[in-house]
């Protein structure tokens, strides 16, 4: 029961049970089907959750045009990442489906159930050869087998695996970026040497210059995402102000907050009572092809383990992000040369990580990036 992934033994036992039986009735198939390259004419990449997961997962569009030039590739995204998707000149068409179980709030199992059957509706619709979920996920699955997607690619780490005509190995310590591109291995496209990339739109951009414009925004700017996804991944507010002090006063930087509007209460600890104090709120007023425009132009990036600090890798924006000892950054920190982790240990939060090892990043990414 080791190849599953959850934590609580009920699950393990539950979704062993409905494999072992499931891999039993499904194993004359699985001897008699003849292993070949697949080569689809309409492929489907399954990524629902979060948006540091969705800008990860580009990694695998360029291999896959490049391998499969005259097939039509759709990607079924949440709604709030079509922003960096839908420009992607490797992608065709991008399907917007907010799966609820990926809501924190939400756990009603009716809604659960007209969502998946909503998705199986929305796949079957689609009428693809193939399809890939690139999280391995056992609701994913099932709406791939149910849908009458011939060849199904993913990983068997929550159930279902017998579903699945191609069943990847999952190696859990490597990098998110090399799991996606491991999930191609049907097409014939091995491990290489792939970078994840983002695309805008032309009306994000504008509407960002105009936005930095109205705001005060200059030239040299530090960006500042300070809200994790969990409460397991924050870091006090007073020393995130002590950072924007450092960076107006000994960088000479605006700090530019980004953000959704609800975290108005925790933004007013970060600005400070001071009615101009440098550091300018733009939180609740871009979508993911503003904030991307942005980040392109930030000087650093400064936050936590969230969908801007892959973004900004994405960008090759000089950063410095927090992360947390809930996961592990080897396999899920944002990727980039131009990022400094910081990272307190397994297990660890970021209660112990001070103000001056944060400054003292930035010093030594601003100096790396400069030279």
């Amino acid at each position: 029961m080791k190849m599953y992934i959850y934590e609580k033994k009920i699950l393990m036992v539950m979704f062993f049970l409905i494999d072992a039986v499931g891999y039993l009735f499904a194993l004359p198939l699985r001897i008699f089907r003849k292993e070949a390259v697949l080569v689809p004419k309409k492929i489907l990449i399954i990524r629902l959750d979060h948006i540091g997961d969705v800008v990860e997962a580009t990694v695998v569009l360029k291999p896959l045009r490049k391998k499969l030039p005259d097939a039509e590739i759709v990607f079924m995204a949440h709604s709030r990442s079509k922003d960096i998707l839908e420009k992607n000149p490797h992608i065709d068409k991008v399907i917007s489906f907010d799966a609820p179980w990926f809501d924190r709030k939400s756990h009603k199992a009716v809604r659960y159930l007209k969502a998946l059957a909503q998705m199986i509706n929305t796949i079957r619709t689609g009428s693809f050869n193939a399809a890939v979920d690139l999280r391995g996920d056992v609701r994913h699955i099932t709406a791939m087998f149910f849908a009458g997607v011939k060849s199904r690619i993913s990983y068997g780490i929550t159930g279902g695996g017998f579903l699945l005509t191609h069943i990847i190995p999952y190696r859990k310590k490597s990098h998110e970026t090399e799991k996606n591109i491991m999930l191609l291995g049907p097409f014939g496209i091995t491990a290489g040497s792939f970078g994840t990339e983002l695309y805008y739109s032309e009306k994000d951009a504008e509407k960002a210059e105009s936005l930095k414009k109205d705001a005060g925004i200059s030239d040299k700017y530090a960006v500042m995402h300070a809200f994790p996804g969990h409460s397991s991944k924050k870091w006090n507010a007073d020393k995130f102000r002590a950072v924007t002090r450092y960076l107006r006063s000994e960088k000479g930087l605006q700090v530019v907050i980004v953000g959704t509007a609800s975290e108005e209460a925790y933004i007013k600890g970060l600005k400070g009572p001071e009615e101009d104090d440098g550091v300018i709120d733009i939180s609740g007023k871009t979508g993911l092809g503003m904030l991307g425009h942005i980040l392109k132009k930030a000087s650093i990036f400064v936050g936590l383990d969230s969908g801007p600090s892959h973004i900004a890798a994405a960008e090759g924006v000089p950063g410095v992000v927090l992360f947390s000892g809930v996961n592990d950054p080897g396999q899920w920190a944002p990727r980039s040369e131009k990022i400094k982790i910081i990272y307190p240990g397994e297990g660890k939060d970021l209660s112990g990580v001070s103000t001056e090892e944060v400054c003292g990043a930035i010093d030594e990414v601003l100096d790396k990036s400069q030279k």
